[in-house]
C-alpha cells in the first residue's frame, strides 16, 4: 500500500515546525544560555512530529480551530522532547545518538542536559495558558495543562521509565507492550485529547478516540520496532492496523485525515523492507 499523502502530512509537519521555533526563539538566546540553546537543539532537529500532527488532524476532524489546537500539540511535542532527552541519558537508556545526530547530554553535557528537559517541561506547561485565549477556551487550556502533567507524572511516563529501568538492572519479566503502554501510549493518547480539546464529543466518540489513541501508539511503537530490527514478525501491526481503522470506521468520511496516518504507519515498515 503507497502512502500517497506525503504532501499533506509534510504541510502538518510544517505548521508545527513553525509553532515550535516561534515558542523557543521568544526569548533572546541569552536569556537561558548555553540550555536555552541545548533546548532549541532537542526540539529543532529533524522529527516525525507524528503526536502534534495526529493533534491536528483529530481537530480537523471536527473543524476544530487549528491556531488553539496547535497550542496544544505543540506541548505535546515539547514534552515529548523532554522525555526524549532524559531517556538518552547515561543512567537511563544511555543513547549517544538521537534524531541521527548526538543526543543532547552528549553535545552539551548530562547538566545541561537535565536543565533543557526541565526547562521544555516548563515551557510546555506555561505555553497553554500563557496566550490572550478568550475566556471559554482557557478554561479547556487549564484542564490540558493538567492533563499534560499528569501524563508525566509517576502513573504515566515516569513510571514507564522506572519500569524500564528496572527490567534493565534485574532482567524480570515486564513484556514491551506493558512498557509501552507506559512510555509511549501517554503521549498519543495525550496527543489525541489536545486534537479533541476545543469540540464536544458524546461518551461514544470520546470512546472511540480514546481506543484510536491507545492502539496508535501501541501501533507506533511497533512499527519503530520492526524498523530497528527488535521484532520480525508484522502479524501484530497487522492486527493493530485493523483495529485502528475500526476505532475510526463510525466517523464516516469525516476520518480520512486519520487514515492517511494509519497509511502512513504501513507505508514506513513496508518501504524499509522492500529497500
Amino acid at each position: 500500500m503507497a502512502f500517497s499523502h506525503t504532501v499533506s502530512l509534510e504541510s502538518d509537519r510544517l505548521a508545527v515546525d513553525h509553532h515550535l521555533t516561534k515558542l523557543l526563539c521568544l526569548e533572546g538566546p541569552t536569556d537561558g544560555g548555553i540550555v536555552h540553546e541545548a533546548m532549541r537543539y532537542a526540539v529543532l532537529g529533524k522529527a516525525q512530529r507524528i503526536r502534534p500532527v495526529l493533534s491536528l488532524r483529530v481537530a480537523r476532524m471536527f473543524g476544530a480551530p487549528e491556531e488553539l489546537t496547535l497550542s496544544a500539540a505543540a506541548a505535546v511535542e515539547l514534552l515529548h522532547c523532554a522525555s526524549l532527552i532524559v531517556d538518552d541519558l547515561p543512567c537511563m537508556d544511555d543513547d549517544s545518538f538521537r534524531r541521527d545526530r548526538e543526543s543532547v547530554h552528549v553535545r552539551y553535557g548530562e547538566a545541561t542536559a537535565i536543565l533543557a528537559a526541565f526547562g521544555l517541561v516548563a515551557l510546555a506547561a506555561r505555553s497553554v495558558v500563557e496566550d490572550p485565549f478568550m475566556e471559554r477556551h482557557r478554561l479547556r487550556m487549564l484542564d490540558f495543562q493538567i492533563l499534560l502533567l499528569r501524563t508525566l507524572d509517576c502513573a504515566g511516563l515516569i513510571a514507564g521509565q522506572a519500569m524500564d529501568l528496572n527490567l534493565s538492572n534485574t532482567n524480570c519479566m515486564v513484556s514491551a507492550c506493558e512498557i509501552s503502554e507506559l512510555k509511549t501510549v501517554p503521549l498519543f493518547t495525550l496527543a489525541v485529547s489536545a486534537g479533541a480539546l476545543f469540540v464536544d464529543l458524546d461518551q461514544n466518540e470520546q470512546a472511540l478516540l480514546s481506543c484510536f489513541g491507545r492502539e496508535f501508539g501501541l501501533a507506533f511503537q511497533m512499527s519503530d520496532d520492526l524498523l530497528d530490527g527488535e521484532q520480525s514478525d508484522t502479524e501484530p501491526l497487522r492486527e493493530k492496523l485493523t483495529t485502528l481503522r475500526a476505532a475510526i470506521a463510525p466517523f464516516g468520511g469525516a476520518s480520512r485525515d486519520l487514515e492517511e496516518l494509519v497509511d502512513y504507519l504501513h507505508a514506513r515498515v513496508s518501504a524499509q523492507r522492500s529497500s
